[in-house]
């Protein structure tokens, strides 16, 4: 089964609210080049870790006493974004309409970026949608105005060799009718795993659905906590050309007690549990599809 949409994976989020000074230390010790602190006209912070055609990001929200994004503060700590790129938000808008979901009118925002002294405005147009529809976490398109700003060559190279996002995981009740949903929001191809989880493959992309039960089957303690949520993103997968400078970084920061870190490693990939973040990264030196 196939879908007009087919829309590339543009980033994916992970929501640090207040607690994004100690987020930035954690990734950054985690081999990441970050990009410079941003602020959103809407209301939030974030630093990026870009990669060749995505990125991940860390939002939060500044405590300066500015506007607060209420999206993200009602939100809850951990993976919350699942961002599909457009070219033209007006018409992904109206696709999804025509595929019956509701979505939200199209919203622009800014956020300023200092390069050699020059500040300019990254500029986004975002299709949202109506609350209720996606309960595992805010799943959106991104149309970049100015990509110039965001996928530059001094932010796209990482200590630990990540290159890309490999995919997202889901934990839900009913895996296939979960993914027969996001399908109708972004399109790809289903197909059963040899788990017995269902696998959405996008452009160089996953969407795995797997339930509660095959979660903590495949993560044991490593596994995120879905709270209040029905469903929710269980683990993100990161594309590495190799695991050995992820796997010095872990025992450079359990060496000097940085920070209670756990993780696991298996053939072709180290699962790292990120304290205080709800947040199970997944480091892969192959495509997971």
């Amino acid at each position: 089964m196939t879908n007009a949409l087919a829309l590339p994976l543009d980033h994916l989020v992970i929501n640090t609210h207040f607690e994004m000074n100690a987020a930035q230390t954690i990734f950054e010790q985690l081999g990441f080049t970050l990009t410079p602190r941003g602020r959103h006209s809407l209301g939030s912070i974030n630093h990026l870790m870009v990669f060749e055609n995505d990125y991940l990001e860390l939002i939060g929200l500044p405590s300066d006493g500015g506007p607060l994004r209420k999206e993200v503060l009602e939100s809850p700590v951990g993976i919350d974004g699942l961002v599909f790129q457009t070219a033209d938000a007006a018409q992904t808008h109206q696709l999804l309409q025509a595929n019956g979901l509701a979505v939200q009118p199209v919203q622009a925002f800014t956020r300023p970026v200092e390069l050699e002294g020059v500040v300019s405005e990254a500029r986004f147009e975002t299709v949202r949608f109506e609350p209720g529809q996606f309960n595992a976490g805010r799943l959106y398109y991104c149309k970049h105005f100015t990509p110039e700003l965001v996928w530059r060559k001094e932010w796209q190279a990482h200590r630990n060799n990540v290159h890309k996002l490999a995919g997202l995981l889901i934990v839900c009740e009913s895996p296939q009718q979960e993914a027969t949903r996001y399908m109708a929001a972004a399109g790809g191809i289903a197909r059963i795993g040899a788990n017995g989880e269902y696998r959405v493959r996008g452009a160089q992309y996953s969407l795995v659905f797997v339930t509660a039960a095959q979660y903590v089957e495949c993560f044991g303690s490593l596994t995120c906590v879905g709270g209040k949520r029905s469903s929710f993103f269980g683990a993100i997968a990161l594309q590495t050309s190799s695991l050995k400078p992820v796997r010095q970084a872990l025992k450079q920061m359990q060496k000097h007690g940085l920070h209670t870190i756990t993780w696991r490693e298996q053939a072709g990939r180290i699962a790292v549990q990120i304290p205080g973040f709800n947040t199970l990264l997944e480091f892969v030196d192959k495509a997971i599809h």
